[in-house]
């Protein structure tokens, strides 16, 4: 009886140790799922139920996050759209500046060009005064305004109603952000030339700016340059 049983038990360890060594746990392959590494349906089968719930675990955890994901960028999308139409209608808005701009300054362009074509000097010719001349169209257009062609020919006109043809005057063009003093003249009418500010009450701007040399507002003297500032003014 002892035998017997001792032969079953012999015969049955190996078959046991066969059957054992025949189901070792398979190891799957490592993967990334966040990478986009998933599992081939054929390595799937081979998952234990372990293994196969927890990758299922990281599918559903992965799709939450795309999904997630893709709110954000739908959301992102149509800030994208909104900025977009926007920067294009700013866009548009600066083009129509530009053209404006271009506009402006071909017409300054050409009233440069204008300006610049007009005389600088001007040779009298029998009949013409500083009056006349004053009034000439490509000089200042407004006769009242000989003086400053006086002003700027002092040293040759002695009296402004005596010029004799043949004279070459010069005809001032800029604003002067200096000026001489000329004999009888006096801060208020300096302020007074229309080439300065055209207006006698400016005269405490001058003041102000060439306090320096001008002690006494009503006591200027022949000769003196006085600045004339320009910052609020038609400048050069």
């Amino acid at each position: 009886m002892f035998g017997k049983r001792a032969l079953i038990i012999f015969v049955f360890v190996p078959v046991i140790l066969v059957f054992g060594a025949g189901c070792s746990r398979y190891t799957p392959t490592p993967i990334d799922i966040t990478a986009g590494e998933y599992y081939e349906d054929e390595e799937y089968q081979k998952l234990s139920g372990k293994d196969r719930e927890a990758y299922c675990l990281n599918l559903a955890k992965e799709l939450d996050s795309l999904e997630s994901r893709s709110t954000d960028a739908q959301a992102q999308l149509e800030q994208n759209r909104e900025d977009i139409s926007r920067l294009t209608q700013e866009l548009r808005d600066k083009e129509r500046e530009y053209v404006n701009l271009t506009t402006n300054i071909a017409e300054l362009s050409g009233q440069i060009s204008a300006l610049e074509a007009l005389p600088k000097e001007w040779k009298l010719i029998y009949g013409e005064c500083l009056w006349t001349l004053a009034g000439y169209e490509e000089i200042y257009g407004d006769p009242l305004k000989w003086t400053r062609i006086w002003r700027a020919n002092y040293d040759m006109i002695e009296d402004p109603d005596w010029v004799l043809a043949g004279w070459t005057l010069t005809i001032p063009r800029h604003w002067p952000r200096r000026y001489s003093v000329a004999q009888d003249d006096w801060l208020a009418r300096i302020a007074g030339y229309w080439e300065i500010y055209g207006n006698y009450r400016k005269w405490t701007v001058l003041y102000e700016a060439n306090k320096n040399q001008i002690n006494d507002p009503d006591l200027i003297f022949p000769g003196q340059e006085i600045i004339v500032p320009r910052e609020a003014y038609p400048s050069e």
